[in-house]
Parts: C-alpha cells; sequence; structure tokens
C-alpha cells in the first residue's frame, strides 16, 4: 500500500502546510528549469565549409524544389573593422567579434544563412563567432574552411573598403553570395 506524502512527512514530524509545500516546490522547479538557459558550445558543433562549398550553399534554393528560393545570407567578418578595410569577401558585413552578443538583434535578425570567416586556417576569430551565433540561437551557421586566404586561393575576389559594411537582410547588403563568385568569372 502506497502511502501519501503527507502521511509520510507526518509520521517523521515534519509537515510542511501545503501553501508552502506548494510554493517550496515552484520554486525548486523554477530554479531547475532556469539553469540551462545558456547554451553551450563546442567545436565539434562548428560546420565548416570550404568556399567553393559556401558559395554553393549560399546559392542553393531552399524548400521544396526550391520555392523558398534563395536564402538570406550573411557573410559575417569578426575582424576589427581596420582588417576589414585592408581586404574582405565582397558583400561581407563586418560585425566584430566582441560586438556580436550586443548587435546581434539589429545586424543579425532577418538572415536564414550565416557564413563566418577570418584571416586564415588557425585563425580562431571565426569558430568563436560561430559558436556566439549558435549560443545566441542562430541556425545554419557555417564556418569558412580557411578564411579569406583559401578564398583568394580558389580564385575568388576580394574587396577593400574604407567603411564596414552594415547588415540588412531587407536588400542591399544580403545578396547570397558575392556577385562575382561565378567560377567562370573570378580574378585570378
Amino acid at each position: 500500500m502506497v502511502q501519501s506524502t503527507r502521511n509520510r512527512f507526518c509520521r517523521h514530524g515534519f509537515r510542511l502546510p501545503r501553501p508552502v509545500w506548494a510554493a517550496s516546490t515552484l520554486a525548486v522547479l523554477i530554479a531547475v528549469g532556469s539553469g540551462g538557459c545558456g547554451r553551450s558550445t563546442s567545436d565539434r558543433d562548428l560546420v565548416y565549409r570550404r568556399p567553393n562549398e559556401a558559395v554553393e550553399l549560399a546559392n542553393t534554393p531552399t524548400g521544396a524544389f526550391g520555392a523558398g528560393g534563395v536564402p538570406k545570407v550573411l557573410w559575417l567578418d569578426p575582424r576589427t573593422p581596420a582588417q576589414f578595410a585592408e581586404g574582405h569577401i565582397p558583400q561581407a558585413t563586418n560585425i566584430p567579434f566582441p560586438e556580436i552578443e550586443r548587435t546581434h538583434e539589429a545586424t543579425c535578425r532577418g538572415f536564414e544563412m550565416f557564413i563566418v570567416y577570418d584571416t586564415d586556417y588557425d585563425d580562431v576569430l571565426a569558430k568563436a563567432a560561430s559558436k556566439r551565433l549558435m549560443e545566441l540561437g542562430y541556425e545554419n551557421v557555417y564556418s569558412l574552411l580557411g578564411g579569406l586566404k583559401a578564398w583568394k586561393t580558389e580564385g575568388y575576389p576580394v574587396e577593400k573598403s574604407q567603411a564596414p559594411a552594415v547588415a540588412n537582410p531587407s536588400g542591399g547588403k544580403d545578396a547570397a553570395v558575392p556577385a562575382t563568385s561565378d567560377p567562370t568569372t573570378r580574378a585570378r
């Protein structure tokens, strides 16, 4: 025979009034539930793409039979504004890594895919920025394997600028892939 919780507490001499018991149970459930709010990521969560794979991914229509159209892609450069101005992927947006968490609501919302790159194969900035985006709840986040160095090695163009571009998911900087990324028109 199963004893009720109330009788068990009475037998041991410890009895909480029902409102206190209910409130304490609720407090424990809230504490346990809120402990997992921050999403943790590791390097195993990262998805790498070579430049040609990233271009293809950015230009592949989504949905059944491509009915969803080409995704709105944010090519994200988390380097400093000075490094960005020295050379970056055309159509890329510069959001310095320290600014991502503070500005992501204004700069990243509205995009369906994120391709993050840095300077070289061994740079950790793209990894960190990709993980930060995933922790903030974004999906379809890819890291460009080899960064800007691999991009140039594969013959894709690099642009120089004086001021960083601003993300705009409704037009302008949201081209799925840089305009000159067609393999037949690549700059060598």
